[in-house]
């Protein structure tokens, strides 16, 4: 071997002294003590002896629901019209009205997987949609990683912050992390069904801007294809029972919302998890911002195209187009962090395998405990430093890949040179 082949062995190692299974629990006991007194307080607060403005569990849940109760009422076209959801939504948050209004700004497609949600009153309705998501992302993440079936493993899982924080909203967070989580785990073996997985998607379009990429670039063709027929079926599904007009002011309100996110983009509560957000968080002007956005997005872009052109490892290829997820929207909120889960699992799943690089436990345990600025005052716009551990996390990856690169090259020398040396005899 050459002198950067046995650098690159000695660099994967163990795993990290410091992070034993002894501290993993006691951190991992903490942070669920804490998750579980800030949804106490919201419950005592929102449901118990209600404040004006603490919202309960299940405020973010409060607009699909409102927003099917529009569609079923009335023409579906109503769920986009500020004006008619409002009084619908603002009670059930516990919401005086301000200046962030509470619009529907999801595209048809999810307004169709919301469609029965009205059905059931809404506590019900909140309760049965978001048990089921979770259910869906819990099956994604033994998928993952199986050793999670052992219950020393789900400690950690349990106490994630993105689990607290995206299951008290009532966010479909959960749903889009187990169709992201299922359709990669599929990518290889079933490329049909991961295209369905990831054409499911277009409920939450943002955060499938960068799988076509990794697709074409790792000449999955047939996932390819999948995806692209199941987003046209199910758009046309949606324009079948809702109406084709839902689409058109799907459309004329996204500008009105992107104005509107970028008025307030400076002062957003907790801050926009994105970083442009970041940027307008430290007063970069607009123009500058969205400039140092696409510099980040297309360096997280390059990252996917580069590691999936390259066969890099699954593990690694997976993390990296999740990662480039959280980099490429201008606009995401803390609870889509719980994407972050994908990567660790998958960061854990290869370490296990290829061993560990220094710095490697302090970017995971960061990326895990990060989703918990949604816990801090919203004067702090404490998500708004999320881009960062993202980004770093996606250096992990980088740096991991060109490590076992070095050394798989050194171990391939080896026995080209030892095949030679035998022929020679």
């Amino acid at each position: 071997m050459d002198d950067d082949t046995v650098s690159a062995s000695r660099t994967l190692s163990g795993p990290p002294r410091w992070l034993d299974a002894q501290r993993i629990r006691a951190y991992a006991s903490f942070v669920l003590l804490v998750n579980i007194g800030f949804f106490s307080l919201r419950v005592w607060y929102g449901w118990v002896k209600p404040l004006p403005n603490v919202s309960p569990p299940g405020w973010d849940f409060a607009v699909f629901w409102s927003a099917s109760w529009l569609a079923l009422h009335g023409p579906a076209v109503n769920a986009f019209d500020t004006a008619l959801i409002e009084p619908i939504v603002l009670p059930l948050q516990n919401m005086l009205p301000t200046p962030f209004v509470t619009p529907w700004t999801y595209p048809p497609t999810f307004l169709l997987v919301m469609l029965p949600a009205a059905l059931l009153p809404f506590g019900l309705s909140c309760l049965a949609y978001v048990l089921a998501w979770i259910a869906f992302a819990l099956q994604a993440c033994l998928r993952i990683l199986p050793q999670l079936r052992a219950r020393s493993w789900w400690l950690p899982v349990v106490a994630f912050p993105a689990v607290w924080a995206a299951g008290s909203a009532g966010q479909n967070s959960f749903l889009t992390f187990g169709l992201i989580g299922f359709g990669l785990a599929c990518v290889d073996r079933r490329p049909w069904l991961a295209g369905i997985l990831f054409g499911l998607l277009a409920i939450k379009p943002q955060l499938g801007l960068v799988i076509p990429v990794a697709l074409l670039c790792g000449r999955h063709w047939r996932a390819f294809v999948s995806s692209a027929l199941t987003v046209g079926a199910l758009c046309a599904l949606a324009g079948l029972l809702l109406g084709f007009a839902t689409f058109a002011r799907f459309v004329e309100a996204l500008p009105a919302f992107n104005h509107f996110v970028i008025q307030y983009s400076d002062r957003w509560p907790r801050g926009i998890s994105t970083v442009f957000g970041a940027a307008r968080h430290f007063g970069v002007a607009i123009p500058s911002a969205y400039v140092l956005h696409a510099i980040v997005a297309a360096l997280a872009a390059s990252a996917v195209v580069w590691l999936w052109s390259m066969r890099a490892s699954f593990e690694l290829r997976a993390s990296a187009l999740v990662l480039a997820t959280l980099l490429v929207p201008t606009y995401l909120m803390p609870y889509d962090l719980l994407l972050l889960g994908l990567p660790i699992l998958w960061l854990v799943r290869d370490g296990g395998r290829n061993g560990w690089i220094r710095g490697d436990g302090v970017a995971l345990v960061s990326a895990w405990i990060s989703p918990i600025v949604i816990y801090t005052p919203g004067d702090w716009a404490a998500a708004a430093y999320a881009p960062v551990i993202v980004l770093a996390l996606l250096l992990v990856v980088v740096r991991r890949y060109l490590a076992q690169r070095t050394v798989r090259a050194g171990e391939w020398a080896v026995i080209v040179e030892g095949a030679g040396h035998s022929s020679s005899h």
